[in-house]
């Protein structure tokens, strides 16, 4: 037996079994998301006149630094059988450029 779930006007609404696939999907993109931002992060070599806008970027580079180099981040990339050590060995070639 399928769960259905309906709005309140009727409308035919996702049943538990796609409810669960559209979570996994989207919990798929915001992780697959995160490691994107933090390799860009590491990636990125803007210098902005505002001494405020540079020290927030080298926040957002040790913070993706320190993430990449997590052990949630080789957790993560297990579980959604994403290729570790090449996404680490890209992010952090840019790491040593200081």
């Amino acid at each position: 037996m399928v769960d259905e779930q309906t709005d309140p006007q009727g409308a035919r609404g996702m049943t538990a079994e796609e409810q669960h696939d559209a979570e996994c999907q989207f919990t798929r993109k915001l992780l697959c998301g995160m490691i994107q931002q933090a390799v860009e992060d590491l990636r990125s070599e803007k210098v902005f006149m505002s001494k405020q806008l540079n020290a927030h970027q080298e926040i957002d580079r040790d913070t993706a630094l320190h993430f990449i180099r997590s052990k949630a981040f080789q957790g993560i990339c297990d579980v959604l059988s994403l290729p570790a050590d090449k996404i680490k060995t890209k992010a952090l070639k840019y790491e040593s450029r200081d």
